[in-house]
C-alpha cells in the first residue's frame, strides 16, 4: 500500500518517501513514528503515546523522542516544501498533511482518494482503513498489557538478557574493583584492595585461572592486544603516569600528572585516555595521550559551574574508533558523550545516576550501569532499557569479545559500616549502631537521636528510642541516598535537600512537605536560633548563602564572595565556602568578611556544628577538634580513629561523639554472557 502526504509517495511495504527525483529510507524508529500519526488521523500524539507505540514502553529521554522527529521532518524537508508535522507545546505533535491513499501496485498511477487531516469530512473507505487500523493497535496494546501482567513480557521483548555464568568469578578477601579486559579475552585486569588496606593490581589469566600481582598502590587498565598497561601511582606525594610491559615487565615513566585521575582507558595507535581537573572545585576533564608522539590533547571541556565530578568514566570503541564519556549532570541524570579525536558525534542525557559503562564488542551498543542496573544504550538513537537487575552494588563493567556471545565482567561492592559512642572524658568507646549494611550520619538533638541506614531496602531514617532503632516509616518519593540533613533544636523536625529543593519532616506526624515551593537550586541547608533556612545555591554561578525566612517568605542573600555550609550566632554568620579552605564570619549587617580558622577543610561542610559558643570540626591528619569563638582557643577532643569517615555529631551533652566507621569493604567479579 503506498500512502502519498502531500505528494511526497510512502510506500509501507519499502518503508521509503520518495518524489520524482530522489527516495528516502526510513529509520526503523523513524518508519514506527510516521506509522503513529498516520493512524491519529490529524489527532495529537502525546509523547506518551509515542514511547508506547514507537519505543514499546521502554525507557527513553526527551531527546531520543526529539531526535526521531526531527529526522522524520528532514526527510520531508528534502522532498516537499509543505509543512507535514506540528509540534504542539506541552501536548505532542500531528500531521497537519494532506493524505491521498492507494492499493495499487508501486509502478502504477496513484488514483487520489484525499484526506485533509485538518477536516472533519473524509472517504469511507480510508475511515473504514483507520478503524481498522486503530482497533488492531488498541487490541495489540491490550495483548501486551495483558502477557507483560502474565509473563513479565518486557523481559521477553530485550534483546540482550544476561545470565550468570556462575558464582564469583573472581572472590578474594577484600574487594575487587576497576576492571579491563583484552580484545581476545586471555587477560583480565583488575585491582584489588585487601582486609589490611593494602591495594594492588592483579592479571587474572582466563586460561589457566591464575592471577598475578604486578602493580600496587595504582590506578592501571589493559591495551586491548595486552601488550601493555598504562598506570597511575603516587611517589614521594607525586601523581605518575608510566607504562608497564606485561612481558619484560618493564616501566617507564611517562608524565607528572595534576592529581590522580579516577579513570584510565587504551585506544588506537598507542594512545590512551585519562582524566584530571586542575583542583577539587574544577570538574574532570578527559585528554588523550599518545606514546609515540608524546602528544597531549584535551578532548573534553565541562563546564566548571559546580560540578566537581564532571567527566569520570569512559570507554573506548576498538570498533569504531570512538569514545563514549560519563558526565555527571545531577543525583539522577547523567549526560553520555559520544565522539572521535576531532569532534562530538552524539550527546544524551539518561534519567540515571551512571556509575560504568562500557562498549559492547558487536556493535554500536553501550552497556551502562548505575546504582545496582545493567542498561543497554543505543549509541545511535540514544534509548536504553533495562537488560539486568542485579542483587548487589555494581562498581564497575567490563566486556569480554567472544566469537558468539560476549561476556560482561561485573565487580561488586558491599560497604557496612557502623556508628561508634565516643566518650570525650575518658576516651571510652563502643558500637552503638550495627548491621550488615551502612549506618550514616548521626544526628543529635534535645532528646532525639536519629540516623540513616540502609538495612531496611534503601537509604531511611531511623529513629532511637531507649537504644532501640525504629525506622522512620514515611512513603519518600525518592531514595535518601546522598542526602545530608540536619535536626531542628527541639528535635522534631529534619530538615534535608534533595532535587534542589528544600524538604522538612515532621516527626510527630509522620510527614513532609517542602519549605518553600519555588526551587531555588539548594543543596546544603541549617536551621538558625529562630527556625528559618539558611541555605547555599548556585544558582547565580557560585555558592552563595540565602536566608529564608518563614513567617514573611522571603529570601535574603547573606554572603558575597561565596558561602557553602552556615549558621548564625547573635549578630554573626559564621560559614564555609564551596572553593576554598578556612571558616568566615561576617557581620550580618555588613559585607565584610574575616578569617575565623584557617585549617579548616572543605570536606567539614556536611558536618561541624555550633553548640553554646563552642565550634566543632574536623581535620584529616588528627580528629576532631573544638574552637572557643569568644576566647578563640582550639583543642583536639577526639584523635583520628581507624576507619573514620568524617562523618560525626556531637550530642547535645558535648561530652560525647557519635561518628561512623567504616568496616572491611568486600567486592567480588561476576561473568556474565548475553
Amino acid at each position: 500500500m503506498a500512502v502519498h502526504i502531500s505528494g511526497v509517495i510512502f510506500d509501507e511495504e519499502q518503508r521509503t518517501l520518495k518524489n520524482d527525483s530522489q527516495t528516502r529510507k526510513l529509520e526503523p524508529k523513524v518508519f514506527s513514528l510516521l506509522i503513529t500519526l498516520l493512524a491519529a488521523n490529524g489527532k495529537i500524539v502525546t509523547r506518551d503515546q509515542l514511547i508506547v507505540e514507537v519505543w514499546n514502553n521502554r525507557v527513553v529521554g526527551e531527546g531520543a523522542i526529539n531526535r526521531t522527529v526531527s529526522l522524520l521532518r528532514n526527510h520531508f524537508s528534502a522532498l516537499t516544501n509543505e509543512n507535514i508535522i506540528e509540534t504542539v507545546p506541552t501536548q505532542g505533535y500531528r500531521l497537519v498533511a494532506t493524505v491521498t491513499n492507494t492499493d495499487i501496485s508501486h509502478d502504477e498511477m496513484p488514483v487520489e482518494q484525499k484526506v485533509a487531516f485538518k477536516s472533519p469530512s473524509f472517504k469511507k473507505p480510508m475511515r473504514n482503513i483507520k478503524k481498522a487500523s486503530i482497533i488492531a493497535i488498541i487490541i495489540t496494546l491490550l495483548l501486551i498489557t495483558l502477557f507483560s501482567t502474565l509473563f513479565k513480557v518486557e523481559n521477553l521483548i530485550t534483546p540482550n538478557k544476561l545470565s550468570l555464568v556462575s558464582a564469583p568469578l573472581i572472590g578474594l578477601q577484600g574487594r575487587e574493583y576497576k576492571l579491563s579486559a583484552t580484545q581476545s579475552g586471555g587477560l583480565i585486569l583488575f585491582h584489588h584492595l585487601d582486609e589490611d588496606d593494602r591495594q594492588s593490581v592483579y592479571l587474572y589469566d582466563t586460561k589457566t585461572h591464575t592471577q598475578n600481582s604486578v602493580l600496587t598502590n595504582s590506578l592501571a587498565t589493559i591495551s586491548a592486544d595486552g601488550e601493555y598497561i598504562v598506570y597511575a601511582t603516587h611517589i614521594d606525594e607525586q601523581c605518575l603516569i608510566s607504562t608497564y610491559h606485561v612481558h619484560t615487565k618493564k616501566k617507564q615513566f611517562l608524565f607528572s600528572c595534576d592529581e590522580f585521575p579516577t579513570s584510565l582507558a587504551w585506544g588506537e595507535n598507542n594512545t590512551f585516555y585519562f582524566n584530571k581537573r586542575f583542583s577539587k572545585s574544577h570538574p574532570y576533564q578527559v585528554y588523550s595521550y599518545n606514546i609515540n608522539t608524546s602528544r597531549l590533547r584535551q578532548i573534553t571541556n565541562p563546564s566548571s559551574k559546580n560540578n566537581t565530578k564532571g567527566d569520570f568514566d569512559f570507554s573506548y570503541n576498538n570498533h569504531s574508533n570512538q569514545l563514549a564519556i560519563v558526565r555527571y549532570i545531577s543525583e539522577n541524570d547523567s549526560k553520555i558523550i559520544i565522539k572521535n579525536e576531532e569532534e562530538k558525534l552524539n550527546e544524551y542525557v539518561v534519567n540515571l545516576r551512571v556509575k560504568s559503562l562500557v562498549w559492547h564488542s558487536k556493535n554500536n551498543t553501550l552497556v551502562i550501569a548505575n546504582n545496582n542496573t545493567i542498561f543497554s544504550l543505543e549509541a545511535a538513537s540514544g534509548e536504553y532499557y533495562s537488560i539486568k537487575k542485579l542483587d548487589f552494588t555494581i562498581n564497575s563493567l567490563a566486556i569480554i569479545p567472544a566469537k558468539l556471545n560476549a561476556s560482561l565482567l561485573v565487580s561488586s561492592l558491599n560497604v557496612v559500616s557502623e556508628i561508634v559512642k565516643y566518650n570525650t572524658i575518658n576516651s571510652s568507646q563502643h558500637v552503638w549502631q550495627q548491621s550488615a549494611r551502612t549506618e550514616l550520619l548521626p544526628r543529635m538533638r534535645a532528646n532525639t537521636q536519629t540516623f540513616l541506614s540502609t538495612r531496611y531496602k534503601s537509604h531511611h531514617f531511623w529513629r532511637v528510642k531507649n537504644d532501640e532503632a525504629q525506622l522512620i516509616d514515611i512513603d519518600l518519593p525518592f531514595d535518601l541516598q546522598f542526602v545530608r540533613y540536619e535536626l531542628s533544636d527541639d528535635g522534631s523536625r529534619i530538615l534535608f535537600t534533595k532535587h534542589g529543593d528544600v524538604f522538612e519532616l515532621d516527626l510527630n506526624k509522620n510527614a513532609y512537605q517542602k519549605v518553600f515551593t519555588k526551587n531555588h537550586n539548594s543543596y546544603v541547608a541549617n536551621y538558625d536560633v529562630q527556625n528559618n533556612i539558611i541555605y547555599s545555591t548556585n544558582a547565580s554561578g557560585q555558592w552563595q548563602l540565602w536566608l529564608y525566612q518563614r513567617s514573611t517568605d522571603t529570601h535574603s542573600q547573606l554572603t558575597l564572595n561565596g558561602g557553602y555550609s552556615g549558621r548564625i550566632v547573635d549578630q554573626y554568620l559564621y560559614y564555609s565556602k564551596f572553593n576554598v579552605d578556612g571558616l568566615w564570619r561576617k557581620n550580618l549587617t555588613t559585607t565584610s568578611e574575616e578569617l575565623v580558622i584557617k585549617n579548616f577543610n572543605r570536606i567539614n561542610w556536611l558536618n561541624w556544628q555550633l553548640i553554646d559558643h563552642q565550634l566543632y570540626f574536623y581535620r584529616e591528619a588528627t580528629g576532631i577538634w573544638t574552637f572557643n569563638i569568644n576566647t578563640q582557643k582550639e583543642n583536639l577532643i577526639m584523635p583520628k580513629p581507624d576507619g573514620f569517615v568524617h562523618q560525626y555529631t556531637v550530642a547535645p551533652d558535648q561530652q560525647h561523639i557519635f561518628w561512623v566507621r567504616l568496616k572491611t569493604i568486600q567486592g567480588d567479579i561476576y561473568q556474565y554472557t548475553f
